[in-house]
């Protein structure tokens, strides 16, 4: 019976070299750590430190804390830091000296952007390269990088929060919204940011004329609104129809 079926030799062959192929790994800028052979070991992303503004008066217990507004807390930036290793050949120096220069090359230089990481994918972090340190094993031919980043203390959600994209969906922390509403005289949205802090809304009229917090909107024209946390009713009058999107942001 198992002469039918075909099984895998388990034995290395020494004469067939073994690919090695992260599934793990950081994107930031040009640089792909699973494209240049770089394993991702380890990640450390602890919670930023707050920006408090406390004050304290003479002859009262305890303190006034002034470091909320409009029901949000304020972060320093965060600090996220990645190990990674690059698996060279025994003896081969050239090689390990080569990917070193190449990965200090590649993340140093590069401005504020995106840094997306496949531990979170539907969402990235901003900002830059704070240090890269490279730790060479001679014995096992091995580099050992730790990469940290000084970002943004939020995560980003890389979609527009109105766009229900089903590959993006994490049902854990998610809801389901329409992107387009039609107002037809008084007409009340509910809008549930689920995010860590107040989002920006862009409230675009598609057409017609549409009045929100006093203020007339005709079709082209777009507003901002600030949503904070949570649900919240949001009161539209005229007749036409909106779109409203927005990039909810979170504390993971």
């Amino acid at each position: 019976m198992a002469d039918s079926f075909d099984f895998r030799n388990m034995l290395m062959d020494p004469s067939i070299p073994f690919k090695q192929i992260p599934f793990e790994g950081i994107v930031f800028g040009d640089f792909d750590s699973r494209k240049e052979g770089w394993f991702l070991t380890a990640r450390e992303a602890p919670t930023p430190g707050e920006q408090e503004v406390i004050e304290n008066v003479p002859f009262r217990q305890g303190n006034f804390d002034f470091s909320e507004y409009n029901g949000d807390r304020f972060f320093k930036q965060r600090e996220i830091k990645y190990t990674l290793m690059y698996f060279g050949e025994n003896g081969n120096y050239v090689d390990r000296k080569s990917i070193e220069q190449e990965i200090k090359r590649q993340l140093m230089p590069q401005t504020i952007t995106e840094l997306y990481d496949t531990h979170d994918t539907i969402y990235h972090w901003k900002g830059k390269v704070k240090s890269v340190e490279v730790e060479d094993d001679e014995k096992y031919g091995t580099l050992t990088a730790t990469v940290v980043f000084d970002c943004y203390p939020f995560a980003i959600r890389n979609h527009d929060e109105f766009d229900d994209l089903w590959d993006e969906v994490y049902f854990p922390h998610w809801i389901f919204m329409d992107k387009r509403y039609e107002i037809n005289g008084k007409t009340t949205v509910t809008y549930h940011n689920i995010g860590s802090r107040m989002v920006e809304v862009t409230l675009k009229v598609v057409s017609g004329s549409v009045s929100y917090g006093g203020m007339t909107i005709n079709s082209g024209s777009s507003k901002f609104i600030s949503v904070p946390k949570g649900k919240h009713d949001i009161e539209f009058d005229g007749n036409g129809v909106i779109e409203l999107s927005a990039v909810r942001e979170e504390m993971i």
